[in-house]
């Protein structure tokens, strides 16, 4: 279910609470990364206040990636949390929060605060040097192996400068 607040109870009170979890079908099933999947669900504990055109959104996300490592391969799990989460969302205009009715869907703007903090490259230590040399040499297809062939390099190194 998404995370959604009715505006008309947000403009009678000064600030709405919202605490709970997030599916990962709501927020994370549409991570395209071969490296990396979701399957925990988000947490987030929010304050939502109405601001003069928009609700400014603050609190905290926490969930956690399944990852395997880009040099290695290792799988490994890593925590994500966003303690300062601050996001002021336009009701009206171009990049508006998404309504139906009176109420205003924020899982969109969670789904890409929690996509942000996603590392680029995840590795299991900062110091993974990558498959062992055994691997490597047993398989061709990891680039290790000597072909007895010619380099596909060659032609490059006879070019002259």
């Amino acid at each position: 279910m998404p995370v959604t607040i009715n505006l008309r109870v947000l403009q009678k009170e000064e600030e709405l609470e919202l605490a709970g979890e997030l599916p990962v079908a709501e927020f994370g099933a549409d991570l395209k990364d071969e490296l990396m999947k979701f399957d925990v669900p988000l947490s987030y504990d929010l304050e939502v206040r109405q601001q003069p055109g928009s609700i400014l959104v603050t609190g905290t996300l926490e969930t956690s990636v399944a990852c395997e490592c880009a040099r290695c391969l290792t799988p490994f799990r890593i925590p994500l949390r966003i303690d300062d989460l601050a996001a002021l969302l336009p009701l009206s205009g171009e990049g508006a929060v998404s309504r139906d009715g009176d109420f205003a869907d924020l899982t969109p703007h969670l789904r890409e605060d929690i996509y942000l903090v996603l590392p680029t490259n995840p590795l299991c230590r900062p110091d993974c040097r990558g498959l062992p040399q055994k691997a490597v040499a047993r398989d061709s297809r990891l680039g290790g192996s000597k072909s007895d062939g010619p380099s596909p390099w060659a032609a490059l190194d006879q070019i002259k400068l």
